[in-house]
C-alpha cells in the first residue's frame, strides 16, 4: 500500500488576496516567494473565508464546519470553548496514523494550547514564539500612519520576530523528521497582522509617494445603509499622507511575512520530504485598506472575504489559476482526500484536489457570515443580506471595489437572493430567521 503524502498547512494572519493588490495602489507589492510558489501550484483566486474574523474563521476551516454550526461567528470566546478538539480534522489525522505537529497560530492563539487540548490534536510538544508587539524605542524607528509602522534598526534582529521563529521551527522539523508515519505539520504566521512591525529594510522597500488611491474610490461607496461596525473605528482615508503611510506599513508586513514564507519553503524543498509533501497556503481573512473609511476586517465585502489560497501538489508542479468560487472550509476535505480518509463529518466543504485535477464549478455559491449577517459570492456577483433585512448586490466583474449597490430592480437580484438563502441554509444559518430576531 502506498504511503499517503505528508501535509503542511501554512497560514498568514490578516492577508489580503495578494493577486488583486500587486499594483492596485500604484506601488508594487513585493511577494517574490509567494509568486514562485504559485508558479508551481494551483492558485484559487476566488477563495473566501466563512467568517471575516480570526477565531471564527480558523475554528470553521480547522473543523470543516460552518461558523453557525460550531457557534463561532463573532469575537469573544476561544475556539475550544465551543468546539471539541476531537471535532478538528487534525485529530482524525492523528487517529489514522499521521504524526501531527503544531507550529504557530492556527488552532491556537499566540501562545500554546492547554496541554490537555494540545495532546488530543498533536503528537509533539507545544511551541512558543515571541509576539512582535513589544519593541524598545531605542532600537526602532517610527514610520507614522496607523499603528506607527515601527522599523527595527538593531542589526541582528530577524530572529526576534514570530514568523522567523515559526519558519525556523518548521525548517528544523522538515530536516529532522525521520519517522515511518506520514506527517502533518502546521506553520502559522503572525504577519501581516498589525501593528506591522518589521525589520527596517522591509519598510525601506516602499516609498510613501508611490501609493495612490484607486480612481474607483473617488465617487464614494453605495451600500444598504446598514453595516455592523462596532469593532471598527473610523479610518481617516481622506488624509492622503496618513493613508499612504498606513498602506506602506501593511505592505511591508506582507513582504516581511513573504520573506519568512520563502525560508520555510526552501527548508522544505531542501529536505528529504520535498517530493512527498502537499502544501496548502491560506489566510484567515482579508483586510480593508482604507476603502469605506476602514482599515480592518469584520465586513462581508470582497476585500475582507476574499483570501489567498494555494494548493501545491509535488506530483503536479505546474502553475494553474482557478477562478471558480471555493472556501476555506474546503481545506479539511482537501487534507483528508490526500490522506486517503473520509472528509470531516457533516462538512459542506469539498476537496480542492478535484479542482487541481480539472474539475470546475463556476456557479458554486460560497458564503461569508458574521453574526446575523451573511454574504455570498456566486458567478460575477456578491450578494449581502444584513440582520436588519437590507441587501446589497454588486457586479464584481465591473465593480470589484463594490462602489455601486445594484438594488432589487437588477435582473440578477431575484436569483441571487434565492441562492443566498439556499446557500446559508446548507451552511446551517437561516438569514430570514436572523432578520426576524433582529
Amino acid at each position: 500500500m502506498t504511503r499517503p503524502p505528508n501535509i503542511v498547512l501554512f497560514t498568514f494572519d490578516d492577508a489580503v488576496a495578494i493577486w488583486h493588490y500587486k499594483t492596485v495602489f500604484g506601488a508594487n507589492l513585493h511577494t517574490p516567494n509567494f509568486d514562485r510558489i504559485c508558479a508551481q501550484s494551483t492558485a484559487f483566486h476566488a477563495a473566501y473565508c466563512q467568517a471575516p474574523i480570526c477565531g471564527p474563521s480558523r475554528a470553521s476551516f480547522m473543523s470543516g464546519k460552518a461558523p453557525h454550526v460550531i457557534g463561532r461567528t463573532e469575537l469573544g470566546n476561544k475556539i475550544f470553548d465551543t468546539v471539541d478538539p476531537r471535532d478538528m480534522w487534525p485529530y482524525l489525522l492523528k487517529q489514522n496514523g499521521y504524526f501531527t505537529s503544531s507550529g504557530g497560530k492556527i488552532t491556537q492563539g499566540y501562545v500554546p494550547l492547554p496541554r490537555d487540548i494540545h495532546d488530543v490534536l498533536y503528537c509533539d510538544a507545544p511551541k512558543t514564539f515571541t509576539k512582535d508587539n513589544a519593541v524598545r524605542a531605542d532600537i526602532s524607528r517610527d514610520f507614522g500612519g496607523l499603528y506607527g509602522g515601527k522599523g527595527i534598526t538593531y542589526p541582528d534582529h530577524d530572529d526576534w520576530f514570530y514568523d522567523h521563529q515559526s519558519a525556523t521551527s518548521a525548517i528544523d522539523f522538515f530536516h529532522g523528521y525521520d519517522g515511518a508515519a506520514p506527517f502533518y505539520r502546521e506553520v502559522g504566521f503572525f504577519g501581516p497582522h498589525n501593528p506591522w512591525i518589521t525589520p527596517l529594510r522591509f519598510k525601506e522597500m516602499y516609498r510613501t509617494g508611490q501609493f495612490r488611491q484607486p480612481a474607483a474610490w473617488a465617487d464614494g461607496f453605495e451600500s444598504s445603509g446598514y453595516l455592523p461596525d462596532d469593532h471598527l473605528r473610523r479610518f481617516p482615508t481622506e488624509r492622503q499622507r496618513y493613508w499612504r503611510k498606513s498602506v506602506r506599513n501593511y505592505f511591508s508586513a506582507i513582504t516581511h511575512a513573504d520573506h519568512n514564507l520563502g525560508r520555510m519553503w526552501d527548508g522544505l524543498k531542501s529536505s528529504p520530504h520535498a517530493d512527498t509533501t502537499v502544501v496548502i497556503l491560506a489566510s484567515d481573512h482579508g483586510l480593508h485598506c482604507g476603502e469605506r473609511g476602514r482599515h480592518g476586517k469584520y465586513t462581508l465585502y470582497e476585500q475582507v472575504a476574499n483570501v489567498p489560497l494555494v494548493l501545491h501538489d509535488p506530483g503536479r508542479p505546474a502553475a494553474q489559476v482557478i477562478r471558480d468560487p471555493v472556501g476555506l472550509i474546503d481545506i479539511g476535505p482537501t487534507v483528508m482526500d490526500y490522506a486517503g480518509l473520509p472528509p470531516p463529518g457533516d462538512s459542506p466543504g469539498r476537496s480542492l484536489r478535484a479542482y487541481a485535477m480539472g474539475a470546475r464549478d463556476p456557479d458554486r455559491a460560497v458564503p461569508t457570515v458574521r453574526g446575523g449577517n451573511a454574504g455570498i459570492r456566486k458567478g460575477r456577483y456578491r450578494f449581502n443580506r444584513y440582520e436588519d433585512g437590507s441587501t446589497e448586490l454588486y457586479d464584481l466583474a465591473s465593480d470589484w471595489w463594490q462602489t455601486r449597490n445594484l438594488g432589487p430592480d437588477h435582473p440578477a437580484f431575484a436569483d441571487m437572493q434565492t441562492a443566498h438563502r439556499d446557500t446559508c441554509l446548507r451552511y446551517g444559518f437561516d438569514p430570514l430567521a436572523a432578520n426576524a430576531a433582529a
